[in-house]
């Protein structure tokens, strides 16, 4: 049985203290105030003592000032299960390649679209018309497009309808719409009014010419007051031809524009009665189904693209600036199943300007995939090595 038995030691912001010790045989003098060492290296410490670690034992905090200066830390990393890269280099390091090791691979928000019901419906269809790997539309004998059920795993093209929602009261508004315009066309077309008015003018400045010439054939043969009945005729005639043309040229051109807006408007709220792909993709989330109320905002579908995929990496701000990975061009591996590791190409198109706890920052990888078939080699949540390329650093 050793001379003392120990309490716990403490571990306080990097200080090993001591904090007390029994006695567990009989007292000796010549070692009251020995306190045998607790980890390896044959030292022995006074009960009290503050202690701190250095090289794997405890020495005296008197000891401190001789520590050499702390290093940074270098990041994180997991052992990769396929290939040994090497650890990772500091700044400093005159190698030809970096590694950065290892990140996720996710997809861009841009290429990840959740189709929403634009307002409070019934979904009255999921079916889209059958499209070969080009996008042409398969149709049947008669022509028409053969229409299929949506489902998860669909290749899907940009301005691809993928369903509707009820919108029968929309379509009698339309055609409401439609009648009207074809009314306001019509008068706006018409010019039999403009044309009587016209002649209507001609008429009146023919009598009071007449009128006129008599008078100067035999003077005063025509009264002066139906002189002036004759002109204000011809005037009257006249105002009514301006006002037949700005009726025409002007209110029922205005007439017709807003015929036309109202059934613009309609026929953009049939259009939003419609499940459109805003992009193409593969169908990986279907909500919905026929038949079912939805509100407004409710998620019906959801589409990703494949083509473009992000990595997102932390490094260390202690041993990297922006500027070291900015625009820089990466190689980066993957491991898929059996084994077999495939190469890509990348980017760093973004470094996230904050710090965060820990002293690391987000860097973002565009990385370009590879389509074998009709399967996208990488996928989200791949882990993928990532190499500078050779000189960037």
């Amino acid at each position: 049985m050793p001379l003392y038995s120990f309490f716990p030691i403490y571990d306080i912001m990097g200080l090993i203290f001591v904090r007390e010790f029994k006695m567990t045989q009989p007292y000796y003098p010549d070692r009251r105030e020995v306190l045998k060492q607790i980890v390896t290296g044959g030292a022995a410490f006074v009960a009290g003592t503050t202690l701190v670690a250095q090289d794997g034992t405890l020495v005296p905090q008197s000891a401190r000032d001789n520590f050499p200066p702390r290093q940074p830390m270098l990041p994180v990393t997991n052992t990769p299960p396929t290939f040994g890269s090497p650890p990772v280099a500091s700044p400093q390091a005159s190698t030809d390649q970096t590694y950065f090791r290892y990140g996720i691979l996710e997809v861009p928000r841009y290429n990840r679209v959740v189709l929403p019901a634009t307002e409070r419906a019934v979904l009255t269809s999921l079916k889209t018309e059958q499209r070969d790997n080009d996008g042409n539309i398969i149709r049947d004998g008669e022509g028409n497009p053969t229409m299929i059920p949506i489902r998860k795993g669909m290749k899907v093209f940009e301005g691809q309808i993928l369903g509707n929602f009820d919108d029968r009261e929309l379509r009698s508004t339309l055609k409401i719409n439609q009648a009207q315009l074809e009314v306001a066309q019509a008068e706006r077309d018409k010019v039999i009014e403009k044309d009587f008015a016209r002649e209507g003018v001609l008429v009146a400045k023919a009598e009071f010419n007449a009128l006129e010439e008599t008078n100067r054939k035999h003077e005063r043969t025509v009264p002066a007051i139906e002189m002036k009945k004759a002109e204000l005729a011809w005037s009257q005639a006249y105002a009514n031809l301006e006002l037949q043309t700005y009726t025409i040229d002007v209110i029922k051109t205005r007439e017709v524009a807003v015929r036309e807006s109202e059934l613009e408007r309609t026929n953009v709220q049939i259009d939003l009665r419609k499940l459109i792909a805003p992009i193409g993709g593969m169908i990986t989330e279907i909500n919905a189904a026929e038949g079912v109320w939805l509100r407004e905002g409710d998620p019906v579908l959801e589409i990703m693209q494949f083509d473009i995929l992000w990595v997102r990496k932390l490094y260390s701000a202690l041993q990297y600036e922006i500027r070291d990975l900015l625009g820089k061009q990466v190689t980066v591996n993957v491991t898929l199943a059996r084994g077999k590791v495939e190469t890509f190409q990348g980017t760093v198109f973004f470094c996230d300007p904050t710090i965060q706890p820990g002293d690391t920052f987000d860097a973002y990888i565009e990385v370009e995939n590879r389509l074998v078939g009709n399967y996208w080699l990488l996928q989200p949540g791949h882990r993928a090595d990532i190499v500078l390329a050779t000189g960037s650093l």
